[in-house]
């Protein structure tokens, strides 16, 4: 005869667990092992599973749970087989992590759309809109009677949009926002500010009350330090991530790692903002970023040392 299960927890003490959970995961602080943990509390019951898909879909709506947040109690370990629910629950909290044993990023999993490392993301909005996402990207998407609007909360990606005079497509990313006027163009998150290029069409960048407008061929920056002028780009160039390939010419050191690490299983770290500032130029596959090291290595005359869970030191 089989030992009686202990009751599972009264409803209101699931909620206040899974809230603390999203709590733990959206910290900053959080590691592989609380990812673990959260497979294992999720795995306990179908109710477990359906409590944190409730807590992550209320941290993303509103942004703010740590109110609802009570201490949370370490988890047990409990061997029960997964119903559709928990394997859902288990697939927010495997995807987007890094895998450097350390710092993992959770609010990828809790986005409306987000991509891993390595891979990139084609969507079709319901407004026949496209849009192109690169690698460690994430995005929410909120569409309404008088506007169309993405908020780009890390990464990059390339927008196609349709045009719909009664309802602007707006994209905001660190304090700015990116309206298309009938368009294509990319928001990139770089370094601490925002790239934004135009391929097609016109698109009108806002930052704290200042205003360009930025036509076909033109790139500019905002961040911290304000907007910066227009720039005369390739626009194809800059773009070509899409095929698979970066092309650099005597861009600082740092901003290729940046795009390297969107596809690299684990972290490249330069040990010197000397070696960061570095120009490199040249065109490397994106699914081959370790070519990408070696020549980094030979033309800069750099040494990479290789660390468990996947770092690389550039120094």
């Amino acid at each position: 005869m089989n030992p009686a299960q202990p009751p599972l927890p009264p409803p209101e003490n699931l909620a206040s667990q899974a809230n603390a959970w999203v709590v733990r995961l959206t910290s900053g602080q959080a590691t592989v092992e609380d990812a673990r943990a959260l497979r294992e509390w999720c795995a306990t019951s179908a109710a477990h599973a359906e409590a944190y898909r409730q807590a992550a879909q209320l941290w993303k709506q509103t942004g703010e749970v740590a109110a609802l947040a009570k201490p949370l109690a370490p988890p047990r370990r409990r061997h029960i087989a997964l119903a559709s629910a928990v394997a859902a629950c288990i697939a927010l909290v495997v995807v987007g992590w890094t895998q450097l044993g350390g710092l993992a990023d959770a609010r990828a999993v809790l986005a409306d759309h987000h991509t891993a490392p390595g891979d990139q993301q084609r969507i079709e909005l319901e407004d026949g809109s496209i849009i192109e996402m690169d690698a460690r990207s994430r995005l929410n998407v909120e569409f309404s009677a008088t506007q169309r609007h993405i908020s780009l909360g890390g990464g990059a990606a390339v927008f196609h949009v349709q045009h719909d005079a009664k309802r602007p497509f707006v994209v905001s990313a660190a304090g700015g926002t990116v309206t298309a006027i009938g368009t294509v163009f990319e928001v990139r998150e770089q370094g601490a500010g925002i790239k934004v290029t135009c391929s097609e069409g016109v698109v009108a960048v806002n930052q704290s009350g200042a205003r360009q407008l930025l036509s076909a061929g033109e790139q500019l920056r905002y961040g911290e330090q304000g907007i910066s002028a227009q720039a005369k780009v390739d626009a194809e160039q800059e773009l070509a991530w899409r095929q698979g390939l970066l092309v650099f010419k005597n861009r600082p050191l740092q901003e290729l790692v940046d795009e390297l690490n969107r596809y690299h299983r684990g972290r490249i770290v330069l040990t010197s903002a000397r070696i960061a500032a570095l120009p490199v130029s040249g065109v490397f596959h994106l699914q081959r970023p370790d070519e990408a090291l070696r020549h980094i290595e030979q033309t800069l005359q750099l040494s990479a040392t290789e660390l468990p869970a996947g770092l690389v030191l550039l120094r």
